[in-house]
C-alpha cells in the first residue's frame, strides 16, 4: 500500500496562513484550554495540534497518529507511527477532542464505524469530535484529465462515507471552512511531482509527467482558486 507523504509539507497546507485559518476555524467550534486532551488522527507533521499546543501551553502535549513516520514533525507533540484502529482499540485514554483532518477518508468503508464508535468511546464526557474532508461539491483545484477523473471517483466514495459518519453520530452539526489559496505554478507542479493527495499515488510517472504539461500550459503563472472543506462535529453528553 502506498502512504501518502508530502499532504503537508512546503505548500499551502502548511502554510502559517493556512494553518491559522484552520485554528481559527476550530476555535469557534470548540473551547479550548491548557487543560485540554487532544488526539490528531493522521496528523502529519501535527503543525495544527502543535500551534494549539504552543497558544494555550497545554499541561499535556497533544497526541498525534500516523501510519507514516514523517520527517520534520514538530517537537511539542507527542507523535505515535501506529494505525489508530489499533490504538484505540487498546488505549484507556479519555480525550477532549479527536480530529481528523482530511484523514477519514483513508480507513475502508467497513472500518469508518469502528473507528468511529472507538472514538465515542475514547472521548470525555462533553469532548468533541471533529472531521474535516474535501467538500464533495465544491472542489477548485487546478486538475488535468486523470486527475480530474480520479478526484471525482474518491469525492464520491468520500460523500459515502459522510453519510456513514452522519448516520453514525445521529447528532451532529455541519460547517464549511474556505481558504483562499494563492501560490506560483511552479510550486504547484512540485506539489504534483511529490504525489501531495491521495489521488495522485496510484498514477505512472508518464501520466504525472503529461498531467504537469496540462497544467503548465493550461494556467497563469500565479495560481488562485479556494480550497473547500466540509466540517462534522459531535459532541459527547
Amino acid at each position: 500500500m502506498k502512504y501518502l507523504k508530502n499532504w503537508d509539507k512546503k505548500n499551502w497546507l502548511s502554510s502559517d496562513e493556512y494553518v491559522l485559518s484552520i485554528i481559527n476555524f476550530l476555535e469557534k467550534r470548540i473551547k479550548f484550554t491548557k487543560e485540554m486532551k487532544i488526539l490528531d488522527i493522521g496528523c502529519g507533521r501535527g503543525k495544527i495540534i502543535s500551534t494549539f499546543a504552543k497558544k494555550y501551553q497545554m499541561n499535556t502535549l497533544p497526541l498525534g497518529l500516523d501510519i507514516v513516520g514523517h520527517d520534520e514533525v514538530e517537537k511539542n507533540i507527542r507523535f505515535v507511527k501506529i494505525n489508530a484502529l489499533k490504538y484505540l482499540s487498546k488505549t484507556k485514554k479519555k480525550f477532549d477532542l479527536i480530529l481528523f483532518k482530511q484523514s477519514i477518508h483513508f480507513f475502508k468503508l467497513t472500518e469508518v464505524k469502528k473507528i468511529l464508535r472507538l472514538s465515542k468511546k475514547n472521548l470525555n464526557l462533553k469532548g468533541k469530535i471533529i472531521i474535516l474532508a474535501l467538500h464533495p461539491k465544491q472542489n477548485h483545484w487546478p486538475l488535468f484529465k486523470i486527475f480530474k477523473t480520479k478526484l471525482i471517483k474518491s469525492l464520491i466514495k468520500d460523500e459515502i462515507v459522510l453519510n456513514l459518519i452522519k448516520s453514525s453520530f445521529r447528532e451532529y452539526k455541519i460547517n464549511y471552512f474556505k481558504f483562499k489559496v494563492k501560490l506560483s505554478k511552479d510550486l504547484y507542479l512540485k506539489m504534483i511531482k511529490n504525489r501531495f493527495t491521495s489521488c495522485l499515488l496510484d498514477l505512472s510517472l508518464s501520466e504525472i509527467k503529461n498531467g504537469i504539461k496540462e497544467i503548465r500550459t493550461s494556467n497563469k503563472k500565479k495560481l488562485i482558486f479556494f480550497d473547500k472543506l466540509i466540517c462534522i462535529s459531535y459532541k459527547k453528553k
